[in-house]
């Protein structure tokens, strides 16, 4: 099979419970596969650097998560951009490098997340850096491999916040994020960046798999 399968969307969702469901349907066929969870700035090379850093620079570097110390620091111009380099480098790394790997094995790839995931956060936490003129952007684009098939799942921002209040997240965006989010995806479904679009709020679970199923299968 060897397939690159993205998965996309906004927090809450459905996208892990829809890889898990796939997962079992691809171990049920006995198809090898890798699930990769990606977050421009949060690669694992990428955080092995902050973490070192962090040893080095002992409270020089703002703790990891959302807190105060870490907005301010992003709003640095210097700051921000070093740190959108290196983090943009290293998933060039991961994408280019690692993907195209797996796949030289036959493994299928199953891609929580990828580029357009990046873009929308980017777009919301590096106001400093203008992505389309981006050469790293770009050559981002380039030399990442093309998903054979791109989903996003999407539900409205207030639902979205709702479940995270309900699973009892210790970390979650607030709503207006959340909706800030929304509209970037939005706008990128408009333009068609995943290959079918699927709104699972008021959708059973089950159903929204068979359509996943379908799709990737090509029925």
């Amino acid at each position: 099979m060897k397939k690159l399968i993205v998965f996309s969307g906004i927090d809450s969702a459905g996208k892990s419970t829809q890889i898990d469901l796939l997962k079992n349907e691809l171990a049920k066929k006995k198809i090898r596969y890798k699930v990769i969870w990606s977050r421009g700035g949060y690669t694992a090379w990428f955080e092995f650097m902050k973490n070192f850093l962090r040893i080095i620079l002992s409270k020089k570097l703002p703790k990891p998560g959302r807190n105060e110390d870490r907005k301010q620091m992003f709003e640095k111009k210097s700051v921000s951009k070093i740190w959108y380099i290196l983090g943009m480098l290293d998933l060039i790394r991961l994408y280019a490098i690692t993907f195209r790997l797996y796949r030289v094995f036959g493994i299928t790839i199953i891609a929580d997340r990828y580029l357009w995931d990046t873009y929308v956060d980017f777009k919301m936490s590096l106001k400093n850096i203008n992505l389309e003129k981006s050469l790293l952007w770009k050559l981002a684009i380039l030399l990442s491999p093309k998903a054979d098939k791109s989903i996003i799942l999407y539900v409205s921002p207030e639902v979205s916040y709702k479940r995270s209040i309900d699973k009892n997240e210790p970390h979650f965006d607030s709503l207006e994020i959340r909706e800030n989010r929304m509209f970037i995806y939005k706008n990128l479904m408009i333009h068609k960046k995943w290959k079918i679009e699927i709104d699972t709020e008021k959708q059973d679970i089950n159903f929204t798999f068979m359509q996943i199923k379908d799709f990737i299968y090509g029925i």
